[in-house]
């Protein structure tokens, strides 16, 4: 017990001789330290005042920021300690820094593209808010319409600008022709023709009707429509809810096949249910080694017959309901002679 009194006794006289050590080595480094009488700092650029409390061998200490209508953006609003104190090197001199006036002038955004004004705003503290599009006979696409609030106006900084933006010119209306009945190539014409747009095709299945015919669309006849309208066209085909490719219709198809090598002539005849009953295409006499070539209408679905010497030679069936997952392209089916067979008698032959 002794023992213990004895050591604490010692550890408290240990703290009080380096305490006292530390209390007066501060105070005669206070005591010897320079006196400084602290200038005025109010109203001055931040880069003055760093560059002057450091020169007198101050520390700046900022405190934070806040918005002044008479101090300027990155001047100092206030110091503690004030103008005139007297002291020593190595304090801290608190100060508080503007951040200008709370309020700007609204810049004037109207007919200026929507990226220069974004920028525009940006540089007056604005953000920019709801935007909102309409067509304008006056204003470019892109273009600012109007805004709010209003420009030349003051507003809050880092508060938002709303916009109207302008789409470009109204599309022209139309009234939707009745294209019922019609094959699917001469529909297509008239609405190109009126600067229409197809947006959807899809087939559906009417025995009453001729393959290939519009069976429905909408819009309606008579309905108001522009260039932006989306057109859906239903199509007769013999199968239900399939869909077509609209670029289909700007495309036509070339057909090519050769004739082998020989020394004689060969007779060339083709059958196709292109225009409806199956008529001869092609019904001629054509040398070895020439190509037949055969120029498709878009959008249609069609059946070739070839018949080389009256022999048969090949079907080629295009449909362009059909696509290549691969490619995209118009899906071809060609048969081979094994698999179709059909004996032309000599009496049906067109010379």
């Amino acid at each position: 017990m002794k023992l213990l009194i004895k050591y604490t006794l010692i550890f408290i006289l240990a703290f009080v001789i380096a305490g006292s050590i530390a209390y007066y080595s501060v105070r005669l480094f206070t005591q010897s330290a320079e006196e400084i009488i602290l200038p005025e700092l109010t109203g001055k650029d931040i880069i003055y005042v760093l560059e002057t409390l450091t020169g007198m061998g101050l520390n700046t200490k900022l405190h934070g920021t806040q918005y002044d209508d008479t101090i300027p953006m990155y001047s100092v609003i206030s110091q503690d300690p004030k103008a005139g104190a007297t002291i020593k090197e190595g304090r801290d001199i608190v100060i508080y820094i503007s951040k200008g006036t709370k309020e700007n002038i609204v810049p004037d955004l109207r007919q200026l593209p929507l990226k220069q004004a974004s920028i525009l705003l940006e540089k007056y503290q604005f953000k920019k808010g709801k935007a909102s599009f309409t067509y304008s006979l006056k204003t470019k696409k892109a273009c600012i319409i109007t805004q709010y609030p209003a420009p030349f106006t003051n507003g809050l900084k880092g508060s938002s600008c709303d916009l109207l933006i302008s789409r470009g010119t109204p599309p022209i209306g139309r009234v939707m022709p009745d294209i019922n009945g019609l094959n699917l190539k001469k529909a297509s014409e008239i609405i190109d023709n009126l600067q229409l747009s197809i947006f959807n095709i899809i087939s559906n299945k009417d025995l009453n009707q001729d393959y290939g015919v519009v069976l429905s669309h909408t819009p309606k006849a008579g309905s108001y429509v522009t260039a932006k309208t989306p057109i859906t066209l239903i199509v007769n085909n013999s199968e239900k809810n399939k869909k077509m490719d609209p670029d289909k219709l700007n495309k036509f198809i070339l057909l090519t096949h050769s004739l082998g090598p020989g020394f004689l002539k060969h007779h060339v005849r083709i059958e196709t249910d292109m225009f409806g009953p199956i008529i001869d295409l092609y019904n001629e006499y054509m040398k070895p080694g020439e190509d037949i070539n055969i120029l498709v209408p878009p959008g249609i679905k069609t059946k070739f017959t070839i018949f080389i010497d009256q022999q048969f030679e090949k079907i080629i069936i295009i449909d362009p309901w059909d696509e290549d997952n691969d490619t995209g392209d118009m899906n071809l089916w060609e048969s081979l002679p094994l698999q179709f067979y059909q004996p032309i008698s000599p009496d049906l032959v067109k010379n």
